[in-house]
């Protein structure tokens, strides 16, 4: 009787979990710019399949500065490495992660390909 009862609570409970998943349908993305100009992010607008909810979602970049500390471009963190984009937001690279040197140098962030125009 025990056992029934345990597994009843563990069968009710995935079934809850697998009902609480959000699906979530893409409508359109903004760029988001500071007083410079320059593209430091950008804005996706979600909306929840279900509900209909929209949703707001931010992803802001990350600087890449030159030896004289000025902001030369961005970086969008992303899977498998960052895109490097330009202070107009146009992509002109890449940066992947390389597992394979991380075991002689642990603070390696990866080869950067750089493709100006």
């Amino acid at each position: 009787m025990k056992r029934a009862r345990v597994m009843a609570v563990l069968t009710a409970g995935l079934v809850a979990v697998g009902c609480a998943e959000v699906e979530y349908r893409y409508i359109a993305t903004e760029s988001v710019k500071n007083g410079d100009g320059h593209v430091i992010g950008h804005k996706d607008l979600l909306r929840d399949a279900k509900t209909g909810e929209p949703v707001e979602q931010v992803t802001h970049y990350i600087p890449v500065l030159n030896e004289k500390g000025d902001i030369v471009a961005y970086e969008e963190l992303v899977r498998g490495g960052s895109v490097i984009r330009a202070l107009d937001g146009r992509r002109i690279g890449a940066r992947y992660t390389d597992l394979r040197s991380r075991g002689t140098n642990p603070g390696n962030e990866g080869v950067t390909v750089t493709i100006q125009r």
